[in-house]
Order: C-alpha cells, then structure tokens, then sequence
C-alpha cells in the first residue's frame, strides 16, 4: 500500500507543478510576448486567466459550505434525539 501511496503523491505533484507551470506563464509571461509568437497558439485569451480561478473558488467555496450545513444539520438533528 505504502507503494501505491507514493506513486499516488507523485503523479499529484507533478500534475501540479504543470498546472502551475502552465498558468504562471498564461497569466504572467504570455501578455509580454508578440502576439504574432507561436506560443500563444497554446493559451486560451487571457480574461478566462481571471474567470476559471474566480469560478472555481466559487465552486469549491459551495461545496465546503454544502459539507459544512450538512455536518451541522446532521450533528442537530443527533442532539435534538438524545434530548427527546
């Protein structure tokens, strides 16, 4: 298990280290170079830069907020039967 563990954690690493990689030239390098280099037939236009972080922190601030009202509702509805 300890194996497939490791192998688990690298591949996140790595997947994250592209990922960032990849935005960090999108948003930070790409708006200096010509609009004419090849690269920029790579990225997509630089407002989903600012639109894909912003809807997935939306995204992920619902879900944390969905878990939370679940666990409190569940954690009361277990008070109110131990006290009926």
């Amino acid at each position: 298990m300890a194996g497939q563990d490791k192998v688990v954690g690298a591949s996140l690493l790595t997947f994250s280290t592209v990922v960032f990689v990849y935005y960090t030239l999108w948003a930070i390098v790409m708006p200096f170079v010509d609009e004419t280099y090849f690269l920029h037939a790579y990225f997509p236009h630089r407002e989903y830069a600012i639109r894909i972080p912003c809807v997935l922190l939306v995204f992920g601030l619902v879900v944390v907020l969905t878990f939370l009202s679940m666990v409190m509702i569940k954690s009361r509805k277990k008070v109110e039967k131990k006290a009926a």
